[in-house]
């Protein structure tokens, strides 16, 4: 059986973090914007916990596999403020669907739905969403030198 995951090293992860939120940051307020701060974020707290773990190398923390897209995951296992979490759902909706359908998204999911251009509905926007992100990433500038 095929592995289904890549293997990366910290300096690529560290570099994916750098990259990802550079290029965010030229984008406007879009669902390529938010992607792009989503997977800058994910890479930034996946460095965060190699570095801290001493690993220099995704293959050898199997765990993170586990975590795969799961923001709040990834925060739980750096001990990180319980007030940076995502929210656990968000409703979905098509965004240019004829006939839009209004679904609940867990927060590991949030990535499929921007990349598939569907937004968030009702309490939770993707403007809070947006917000979140930032305060994350702002949170893992601070951390082990990640800048």
């Amino acid at each position: 059986m095929a592995n289904k995951h890549i293997p990366f090293t910290l300096r690529e992860m560290q570099r994916a973090w750098r990259e990802n939120l550079s290029a965010s940051k030229n984008n406007k307020k879009s669902n390529c914007f938010r992607l792009l701060l989503f997977y800058a974020v994910e890479c930034g707290l996946k460095a965060i916990l190699m570095k801290r773990a001493r690993k220099d190398f995704t293959g050898n923390m199997p765990e993170l596999i586990d975590i795969g897209h799961d923001i709040n995951k990834l925060l739980d296992e750096l001990r990180a403020s319980v007030r940076l979490k995502l929210p656990k759902e968000v409703y979905m909706d098509a965004a240019r669907s004829s006939k839009p359908i209004e679904r609940v998204i867990k927060n590991d999911k949030i990535n499929q739905m921007w990349r598939y251009g569907g937004c968030s509905v009702g309490n939770i926007t993707d403007a809070d969403i947006e917000e979140k992100l930032l305060h994350i990433s702002e949170w893992i500038k601070e951390q082990e030198g990640m800048s």
